[in-house]
């Protein structure tokens, strides 16, 4: 460690039960305001490493296996996006969390777009990255077959095919070890979790009821993210009021391809939501 980077922030670890299910929680950094990042299908809190790094100085920063990923039980599903959101709240109650930032990645934002609705009142903001407000009929065969793929041959006939529509081909080429990282992830998913996280995904849709959320919310969006493309990022910033959009240069994992626009995008959100949208920050 050189004298000029920080010390990590103290970081510690939970079990938590919700509904069925112990869930593994991180949580690091000793004080501030609470920060929840979710993390995507297939993925575990550990795909927020560089962010949590980034925000735990300035902010509490909570961490969970979703469950059915990572450490988090994965008990029979299939999963609701409600279950999924429950499960958060239940984090915050156990950890006394009054209120929260949560940011959360792919279904990891349509968890927050479920918690702004189901339990709007414990929201300081809501980022919501590469995400999608309804899984559209159309899309419907695609998930079968996905989920049928990794019932029949596990998650490694999955693995490839999902770091292509993740990552751009020029990121993949040029970060190896972070493309082998994520892929670990992919392969450690228990099957149960994915399967069971996927049909809350096909059954996914709150985009009549995004007028209901009232935080300031940020979404950010990747220009070359074909599961989440910029026109449904924009459908979701204009259906909640005083959102702000953000589109980088990137495909599904934003945070990962663009870490120092993302976080520089983050710390301007979260300085202006912490004022309560009663600053004047354009």
């Amino acid at each position: 460690m050189t004298a000029s980077t920080p010390a990590a922030a103290p970081g510690e670890t939970h079990r938590i039960h919700a509904d069925g299910a112990d869930l593994h929680v991180r949580v690091d950094g000793a004080e501030g305001p609470w920060v929840i990042l979710a993390h995507a299908l297939g993925a575990n809190h550990t795909l927020w490493d560089a962010t949590a790094r980034h925000l735990s100085s300035r902010y509490r920063v909570v961490r969970p296996d979703m469950r059915g990923h990572g450490k988090s039980d994965a008990p029979l599903g299939p999963y609701t996006m409600t279950r999924l959101a429950d499960d958060v709240a239940a984090i915050m109650d156990a950890l006394q969390i009054p209120q929260a930032h949560f940011c959360g990645i792919s279904v990891g934002g349509m968890v927050g777009q479920t918690l702004g609705v189901r339990h709007g009142e414990r929201l300081l903001s809501l980022t919501l990255v590469a995400t999608i407000s309804h899984t559209p009929l159309e899309a419907h065969p695609m998930w079968h077959n996905r989920i049928g793929q990794v019932e029949a041959h596990g998650m490694s006939g999955l693995a490839e095919a999902t770091l292509e529509r993740w990552l751009t081909e020029p990121f993949r080429n040029t970060h190896p070890d972070e493309v082998a990282r994520i892929r670990d992830m992919l392969l450690a998913t228990p099957l149960r979790g994915y399967v069971g996280v996927g049909q809350a995904i096909m059954a996914f849709d709150v985009a009549s009821a995004l007028e209901r959320i009232h935080c300031p919310t940020l979404v950010v969006a990747g220009d070359h993210d074909q599961g989440a493309p910029v026109a449904m990022a924009q459908s979701i910033a204009q259906a909640i009021h005083g959102a702000r959009l953000e589109v980088l240069p990137a495909a599904h994992l934003v945070p990962i391809e663009q870490p120092e626009r993302f976080h520089a995008a983050l710390d301007s959100f979260l300085g202006h939501a912490a004022c309560g949208g009663q600053c004047d920050i354009p």
